[in-house]
């Protein structure tokens, strides 16, 4: 699954036109990761943890008016995860490893604002990812969203400060919790329920080539409902908690 991840990316930013007007960007994060349940018990389950990720950029070039632009992102880690026990309900720590991607097309409206540039952005993206828990119990999350936000940025890659944001909000989620690999005899498919989240940046290109940025990237989750499903003996409700995910992040982007 994790090669198909990478390959899926790969070819992705393979197709991306090689115009000679357009700006590209490629770089390295580390991110500080949470992901909370929000649940009767106290304190809630929670991962924590370092994560890295892989930046790819596509931008159309332009003083002003209409833009096309992609954003691609490969992330993976190996986190703690305090959780409890479903059939006793007493806490026990593990660890849990991602891998994942994410991938949008934008639409910038560029217009001037002093010696800046201010883009108008809307985007439409797809983020998927694997969850382990404990190297066993698998969980993948396929997410479709929209973006709205601003960014004010320097002009023709120039040295300074830039930042933006907006917000995200999911209009179809799909959570596959592999029910039957559990020991259940069916495998019905959780829909996390949407939820608005907010993004941020902020950061300062060094050179026309090389730019640092701090970034802030979340996904709130509303309680899925209820879904009924059997081991055999007996019948289970389950569903996915509400949930919030931050990721505190710190990039190194080099343009070409």
């Amino acid at each position: 699954m994790n090669r198909q991840i990478f390959a899926a990316t790969l070819l992705t930013a393979s197709l991306l036109p090689a115009y000679s007007y357009a700006a590209v960007d490629l770089g390295i994060a580390l991110e500080y990761y949470t992901w909370t349940e929000d649940t009767q018990n106290d304190p809630p389950p929670h991962e924590y943890g370092p994560r890295t990720a892989l930046h790819l950029n596509w931008t159309q070039d332009g003083d002003h008016g209409l833009l096309f632009g992609y954003r691609g992102k490969v992330y993976a880690a190996q986190v703690s995860y305090d959780t409890y026990y479903l059939s006793n309900n007493l806490p026990v720590a593990t660890d849990t490893t991602y891998a994942g991607t994410a991938h949008e097309g934008q639409f910038l409206y560029r217009s001037e604002a002093g010696k800046y540039q201010l883009d108008y952005i809307g985007g439409m993206g797809w983020d998927y990812w694997r969850r382990t828990i404990a190297s066993n119990q698998i969980e993948d999350y396929s997410i479709l969203y929209l973006r709205g936000g601003v960014n004010l940025d320097q002009p023709e890659h120039r040295a300074g400060f830039h930042g933006g944001g907006g917000l995200k909000l999911p209009f179809w989620t799909l959570e596959n919790a592999h029910l039957t690999d559990q020991g259940f005899t069916t495998n019905p498919i959780l829909r996390p329920g949407r939820n608005i989240s907010l993004y941020a940046e902020f950061g300062y290109r060094i050179n026309p080539k090389i730019d640092i940025t701090g970034y802030y990237d979340s996904w709130h989750f509303k309680q899925s409902g209820l879904i009924t499903t059997s081991d055999g003996t007996k019948l289970w409700n389950v569903w996915q908690p509400r949930s919030t995910m931050e990721a505190f992040g710190l990039k190194a982007m080099y343009s070409f």
